[in-house]
């Protein structure tokens, strides 16, 4: 009977997987309404509620934002990249406006795990030392390359990205998952040169598209640094505290300068996603433990795939 009893739990999670993919699938091959200002605005809450947002916006940016958290919280890394492609695929938004508003609520949610893991002691401070000064660079970096290239450009390094992200996550389905977590790390371990490279990769990548740089960062701790995957993931949730902040700041500067968009609305589509982000990442976090994650990186990878083959069909 437990065996049974276990079988059909499987099935279940399995078959709700298997309708959340297919709800986002279907999101992501039909195209947003033109509403005001070239924003989706479908649906019966039509009221505008800040400049040219409506109610029904609103309502989706909770969602989305609760969607990405999810995944964030389960993976460590991803959600950025879901909230990026969504805000423009589905909801409309240009993707200027997209990555600034990505990395302003990320700002909140890397700080509320931050303390999370410092909690659990899984920082690597002799690493993350290394990793803070090369990703401001980057970020600034990052936000001068953006400058020069136009949407079009953005959207395609958006688009090859998430195909990368999809490939990466569905690489640690193969992980180890008895690997063991570290309290601290030798700088005698550290090379250098390549803490500072993955640390100015993971601020370039924040800037130019507006993600955290996880799918960057963690991946390359693990495998080049030799950083246990969860402390790996910890490590790029404190640099990305700090990365965010600054790169927020200077494509908020840049943005508001070049007349791409409007400080109030920037701010209020900020807030509507925190408030589903940080729950997301509650729950995301408390399913990592009762659910099969491997299941969830096949969903991400081919989300990811789908993801970055739409928008590169679009160029």
């Amino acid at each position: 009977m437990r065996q049974n009893s276990g079988t059909n739990s499987t099935a279940i999670k399995f078959a709700v997987l298997l309708l959340i993919l297919a709800v986002i699938l279907a999101g992501l091959f039909s195209a947003p309404s033109s509403g005001a200002g070239g924003r989706g605005a479908t649906g019966f809450l039509h009221s505008v509620v800040v400049g040219d947002i409506t109610g029904h916006e609103v309502v989706n940016l909770f969602l989305l934002g609760f969607i990405s958290g999810v995944v964030g919280g389960m993976l460590g890394m991803g959600g950025g990249v879901l909230k990026v492609v969504n805000l423009h695929l589905l909801l409309g938004f240009g993707i200027i406006f997209a990555r600034i508003v990505s990395l302003l609520s990320y700002v909140v949610i890397s700080l509320s795990a931050f303390f999370r893991y410092r909690k659990y002691r899984l920082i690597l401070w002799d690493v993350v030392k290394l990793l803070i000064p090369a990703a401001i660079l980057g970020a600034l970096v990052g936000a001068i390359i953006g400058s020069w290239i136009n949407k079009e450009v953005v959207e395609i390094i958006v688009g090859v990205y998430a195909m990368l992200a999809g490939i990466i996550v569905l690489n640690q389905i193969w992980a180890n998952p008895d690997e063991k977590v570290m309290t601290e790390f030798s700088s005698n371990d550290i090379n250098e040169a390549t803490a500072a490279g993955i640390g100015a990769a993971m601020g370039v990548i924040s800037s130019l598209i507006g993600i955290s740089g996880g799918i960057i960062s963690t991946p390359l701790q693990n495998s080049l640094l030799k950083v246990p995957l969860k402390n790996s993931i910890a490590n790029t949730i404190t640099v990305a505290v700090f990365c965010s902040i600054f790169a927020s700041g200077f494509l908020l500067f840049q943005g508001l300068r070049a007349g791409d968009f409007v400080f109030e609305e920037v701010m209020f589509v900020t807030v509507c996603l925190i408030p589903g982000n940080i729950l997301g990442a509650q729950l995301g976090g408390y399913l990592t433990n009762r659910l099969q994650l491997n299941y969830i990186r096949a969903a991400f990878g081919i989300i990811a795939f789908v993801i970055g083959f739409k928008i590169l069909l679009r160029h």
